[in-house]
């Protein structure tokens, strides 16, 4: 009878509250009890209408747990909070609209006192395996920038992005697959998000969204205001997540300066760090967690943010008490790992830094690589239970035509010619510090097989080449001009062998996966293959 009472209640409140927008909140009042100094409240049921208890509500800065009824109360800033948002957790569908997934609801401008409630649907199926798709910096530009066509246009190279996802996703018929853009999803121009949000809608999967500096209204006076277009189009900030066996948190790690130039500082604000606290207290230490921000919070080519960023020793400090912690972020444009264990750096090491590539290509330029030789793509990341593991993966269109680019295309070789030195080098995109040496093997009369390549810090000739067609192309208006400093982190090089004509160039990944491509310098021809 008590099962019945709730789903008469559920099914009633639907047909009242969701106008038939399938949304999660709701912005009509609930009929639950008043609590002094809270003038934000609601309830969270499941599909039967059970009320859930223990299920993380937040405004974006405080956070609290449902009671056994399925109620929360919070005490809220109503001039600067504009979302209440629930904390899906495992064994619950994360729902989606038009490709955004929908576990908030918002407060309306000017409101005094909000009520709301949220809906969670029971996930069918194994909730501990899934993919997420990592996707780097598509900044779309209006078409009328002259300065964004050299090769091909942001737009263009977006629009393939997500064929190719739908592809791929197409034949994961055997988990659920999420994704998330790590941010500058357009570049400072507000009409460019109906753009990014149409290609979004096109997309078979839900995609997150984290907030970049180049999705900030770059003019607005304070930090605050700088984030409203984002929210308009795309939804809140700051906010959480569980998928299986891990918890997702997904950030705002740029700290607008309000000068009107768009200035900014890596690192969480006060508040935002106020956020990730009241929300990691929900959070089991024997948890694993995944961290995605625009800029790395962990890792950078250079430097570490931990130590310059905003409050960076102290979030660092927070998230050092977990089982472990991937942060994956974008903004940098290339793709770099770090595993801390293996630099000595004890302090963190449960900790791994990934930077992805932008999904785009190199900036300005829209080239099929990245600065560092990367191919456009984006990181695919395969989760069952505590068992992750990731590849990166080329984009394998080009205009909507297929480029013949696949997972197995891991690595570039360059002949002795290419770089001028009589070094053959290898560049190798996803490697980090747990994958096996690099493997030179060539066909001269006494070559030793098997040669492992030296890890050197240079730049990667393919980008090099882009950079020469656009600085020789008339009236090019491109800004990104290549730097002869640009030390790629992922290049291996080695001499070959005397006589040497040909060499293939072997590695194993950390997850066992081995790739090998192959070159023959008097043909000039490449071979790349997994094994």
């Amino acid at each position: 009878m008590k099962r019945f009472f709730h789903t008469l209640v559920a099914l009633l409140l639907l047909a009242a509250c969701t106008d038939g927008n399938n949304e999660l909140g709701s912005k009509d009042p609930f009929s639950i009890p008043d609590k002094e100094g809270c003038n934000v409240k609601g309830t969270v049921f499941d599909d039967y209408g059970t009320p859930l208890e223990g299920i993380v509500v937040s405004d974006g800065l405080q956070t609290t747990q449902t009671d056994r009824n399925g109620h929360f109360w919070l005490s809220s800033d109503l001039s600067k909070r504009r979302f209440v948002t629930v904390t899906v957790p495992s064994g619950y569908e994360i729902e989606s609209k038009e490709g955004l997934p929908q576990f908030f609801d918002r407060i309306p401008e000017g409101s005094t006192s909000f009520s709301t409630e949220f809906r969670l649907r029971s996930r069918r199926g194994n909730s501990n395996r899934f993919t997420v798709f990592m996707v780097g910096d598509p900044q779309i530009r209006a078409r009328d920038r002259g300065y964004d066509k050299f090769a091909y246009h942001s737009i263009d190279m977006f629009e393939d992005m997500c064929r190719d996802m739908n592809k791929l996703c197409a034949t994961m018929t055997d988990r659920p697959v999420y994704g998330i853009g790590l941010g500058d999803l357009i570049h400072e121009d507000a009409n460019m998000w109906e753009i990014y949000r149409s290609g979004v809608k096109t997309l078979s999967f839900p995609i997150f969204g984290v907030i970049g500096n180049h999705d900030h209204d770059t003019k607005a006076p304070t930090d605050g205001e700088a984030i409203r277009p984002y929210e308009e189009n795309i939804g809140l900030t700051n906010y959480s997540f569980d998928l299986g066996r891990l918890h997702f948190i997904c950030l705002d790690n740029i700290v607008m300066k309000g000068d009107g130039a768009g200035g900014y500082n890596d690192g969480l604000s006060d508040e935002v760090y106020t956020w990730l606290c009241n929300d990691l207290k929900y959070v089991p230490k024997e948890k694993m967690i995944m961290i995605c921000s625009h800029s790395s919070m962990f890792g950078k080519p250079g430097k570490d943010p931990v130590d310059v960023d905003k409050n960076g020793r102290l979030y660092a400090q927070k998230l050092s008490e977990y089982k472990y912690v991937h942060s994956w972020a974008g903004h940098s444009h290339i793709n770099f790992n770090k595993v801390y264990s293996k630099n000595g750096e004890n302090r963190l090491s449960n900790i791994e830094g990934h930077i992805v590539a932008r999904a785009t290509g190199a900036l300005w330029l829209n080239e099929w690589v990245c600065s560092d030789g990367t191919p456009r793509g984006y990181y695919v990341v395969d989760v069952d239970g505590e068992k992750i593991e990731w590849h990166y993966h080329p984009c394998g269109n080009q205009l909507g035509v297929s480029n013949g680019l696949g997972d197995d295309y891991q690595m570039r070789v360059y002949s002795p010619s290419d770089y001028g030195d009589g070094y053959v080098y290898a560049n190798v995109w996803a490697w980090d510090a747990l994958w096996g040496s690099v493997l030179y093997t060539d066909n001269g009369p006494n070559a030793v097989a098997g040669r492992p390549m030296a890890r050197i810090e240079s730049y990667d000739k393919a980008y090099k080449e882009c950079c020469d067609r656009s600085n020789s192309k008339p009236g090019n208006l491109a800004k990104e001009e290549f730097k002869p400093d640009t030390n790629v982190k992922h290049l291996f090089r080695i001499k070959p062998s005397d006589g040497a004509t040909s060499c293939t160039v072997e590695v194993t990944d950390r997850f066992g996966r081995r790739y090998s491509a192959s070159l023959d310098w008097d043909s000039a021809s490449t071979s790349d293959m997994a094994l």
